[in-house]
């Protein structure tokens, strides 16, 4: 696979996870790329932060629920792994769980 590939991969499951999260109700609410956070206010400005960086934390607020939930993109190694961590609960859950689903159809596509 080559550099192209692998960003098409990263961008793929990136907008997925950011359109499953509001499928679930989920706002995309920050992004810390390292150094400050930024507040961006359409997907397009989303992608635009998580790839001018090779880390960052895409944090996400429900208005049902009391905590924020996250998760850790590191860009740069298979593709389909680019989501490298992510917390758990209060119904984000669910959003994680289709995600992973989604991860592993993508990584069987290339393995």
């Amino acid at each position: 696979m080559n550099v192209e590939q692998r960003l098409t991969i990263e961008r793929r499951i990136v907008r997925k996870l950011i359109r499953t999260a509001k499928e679930h109700g989920w706002a995309l609410t920050r992004i810390w790329d390292g150094e400050e956070n930024q507040n961006p206010k359409t997907e397009q400005e989303a992608i635009d932060v998580v790839f001018s960086v090779d880390e960052c934390r895409m944090v996400f607020r429900h208005p049902s629920f009391k905590s924020a939930h996250c998760a850790v993109i590191i860009l740069g190694n298979d593709g389909w792994d680019c989501i490298a961590d992510n917390s758990i609960g209060e119904g984000w859950d669910v959003v994680i769980d289709a995600i992973d689903r989604y991860t592993d159809q993508v990584a069987e596509m290339y393995c």
